[in-house]
């Protein structure tokens, strides 16, 4: 089997907003193996930063195994994104009933301040969180800013993926 034709048969590329920013793999996950760990209970992210790793996840893939596994290949690898900013960036769905994806990317300073046994960056540096609408995840967002305060607001950068636009 191949985690092509069962647990990835349906997935959608989410186009990176700017060239240093990750384009988003979007895979939904059949329900009898979705649950409360997954975006929206059914949705797995995977981020890819080049093309070479877009190329190496499709191959992962296409790959025949014994057993079905998570498709966990990138999970771990550190970010090749190095700055000092905190970065939030919209990836908009290019087709209806896919949903709309928060990233953001947290530089060490604030990584830093969590520890690593709580799992909670994905690549080291990056947060997704998934929405139905692109009105919840703007509520999301004003959250996510007052909470940061201030003087952590004026070095964040707000990214929108519209479509027509690269």
């Amino acid at each position: 089997m191949r985690l092509i034709d069962e647990l990835a048969a349906r997935r959608l590329y989410y186009h990176r907003p700017l060239p240093t920013l990750p384009d988003i793999l979007l895979i939904d996950i059949p329900l009898r193996f979705s649950g409360g760990g997954l975006a929206l209970g059914r949705y797995y992210p995977v981020i890819l930063e080049s093309l070479a790793e877009m190329h190496e996840f499709e191959a992962y893939l296409c790959e025949p195994r014994m057993t079905l596994v998570a498709p966990a290949l990138l999970d771990r690898r550190p970010s090749g994104l190095r700055t000092s900013e905190i970065i939030f960036a919209r990836y908009e769905p290019q087709i209806p009933d896919w949903p709309w994806l928060l990233i953001c990317f947290w530089p060490q300073s604030y990584t830093d301040m969590v520890p690593p046994s709580a799992d909670t960056f994905a690549r080291g540096s990056y947060t997704i969180d998934a929405y139905a609408t692109e009105g919840e995840l703007t509520d999301a967002e004003l959250k996510l800013l007052a909470t940061l305060g201030p003087e952590q607001a004026r070095i964040v950068r707000s990214v929108a993926n519209r479509l027509g636009n690269a």
